[in-house]
């Protein structure tokens, strides 16, 4: 199986980042937790806003193994007594959702391209730090890119189920956006935030 960043997302994880998550642990566990959370709400939201396209047999298991995640990072939180609390949410969705198209069907083209980017540079964020941590923290992270390659991959395919077209040209100015995005300075510090 190929890596999903390896085919839609245009640039690696700067290593400025990596240098940052690995002296963030806190952070970055807590704002993970939160990610998982927001990815099964976000396959939720899609299997309510279009049920004519049927969407709860391929979404609803991703929904499900979300949360699962979301309770392993949070039983691991709770072991490294790191407190569970809001975050701030940093620029990355909002920025990519900010020019997803407003009239259908391009808005769920581009909501489905939206997910299978974040779960792209989600993986692949995984696979960078998975070298760098404890043992039984890398291993859980090795795990879990594996995860959100075939979640990358199940939005793509049914990107082109639904639609019967490539979407790598629809694609291309939501991943330029996204390497932008990682690329520049940012204000805060998240899973998914920038240099």
């Amino acid at each position: 199986m190929s890596n999903p960043w390896e085919e839609i997302l245009l640039s690696k994880t700067p290593r400025s980042w990596i240098d940052r998550a690995l002296g963030s642990l806190d952070v970055l566990l807590l704002d993970h937790a939160h990610c998982e959370k927001k990815a099964a709400t976000t396959a939720i939201s899609l299997i309510h806003r279009y049920p004519e396209r049927n969407l709860s047999p391929y979404l609803s298991p991703l929904a499900r193994e979300e949360l699962l995640h979301f309770e392993r990072v949070s039983s691991l939180l709770k072991k490294r007594k790191i407190p569970y609390r809001n975050l701030k949410s940093g620029r990355y969705a909002s920025s990519l959702h900010q020019i997803v198209a407003i009239t259908e069907p391009n808005r769920l083209k581009d909501s489905l391209l939206v997910c299978a980017l974040i779960e792209a540079r989600s993986c692949e964020r995984f696979n960078c730090l998975a070298g760098y941590l404890e043992k039984s923290l890398g291993s859980f992270y090795s795990k879990l890119c594996e995860a959100e390659s075939r979640h990358c991959d199940l939005y793509l395919n049914l990107y082109q189920d639904l639609f019967r077209e490539d979407w790598s040209a629809r694609l291309k100015p939501f991943s330029e956006l996204e390497s932008d995005l990682i690329n520049t300075p940012d204000s805060l510090f998240r899973f998914h935030s920038g240099i």
